[in-house]
């Protein structure tokens, strides 16, 4: 691996990246130099070097912008990050990227990446919904996004069962209340009158 960040290696019809081709065919030659990237920046996150994983992981979505693993680790690091707005756009993306085009690596079955892209997601969705300016807000604005953050958790649970955090919070982002309002439960669960 090179190190660079930028595409200036590959210039004009050089380029193993070429536009018209889905990322499932692109040349072994291509798939190497981003996997060989992709692996460093998830190391470089890993070591605390978020910055520099970043700035990896924006270099390879400007050579192939359709690869949905190193946009959802984008995406966790902007979430981690608190940017919660471009968290969820790049969440968005790669969801959409993984459910039409599948994984790009092998590393982890297909049902739990896409599970995994669900719970990103759903838990951008859910800060989103716990930042002041939505609490304080519209709260058909924040309804909406606690709604779309359940269904996205239901989404990654039913792919994998095993995610004890989807399910979780699938369960609790049944509730329904804003600003002091009465809480209500869906599927006719009642609150306890002790805590209600």
């Amino acid at each position: 691996m090179s190190g660079k960040s930028s595409d200036s290696e590959y210039e004009g019809d050089e380029s193993p990246f070429p536009e018209d081709e889905s990322p499932e065919k692109l040349s072994e030659d291509a798939l190497g130099i981003l996997s060989s990237r992709f692996l460093a920046a998830l190391a470089d996150k890993d070591a605390g070097k978020v910055d520099r994983a970043e700035e990896e992981l924006r270099a390879i979505l400007q050579l192939e912008p359709r690869l949905a693993e190193p946009r959802l680790e984008l995406a966790r690091i902007l979430l981690d990050t608190e940017r919660h707005e471009d968290a969820e756009e790049h969440a968005r993306t790669g969801l959409e990227n993984l459910l039409k085009s599948g994984p790009w690596t092998d590393e982890i079955p297909e049902n739990t990446l896409k599970a995994l892209a669900h719970a990103l997601l759903a838990e951008i969705l859910r800060r989103r919904a716990d930042e002041d300016d939505v609490i304080f807000g519209d709260p058909d604005e924040w309804r909406a996004l606690l709604e779309e953050s359940k269904k996205q958790f239901e989404a990654a649970h039913a792919l994998d069962p095993a995610d004890e955090y989807a399910s979780y919070h699938a369960f609790f982002l049944g509730l329904k209340a804003h600003k002091g309002a009465k809480v209500e439960f869906d599927d006719g669960i009642e609150p306890d009158p002790d805590e209600a």
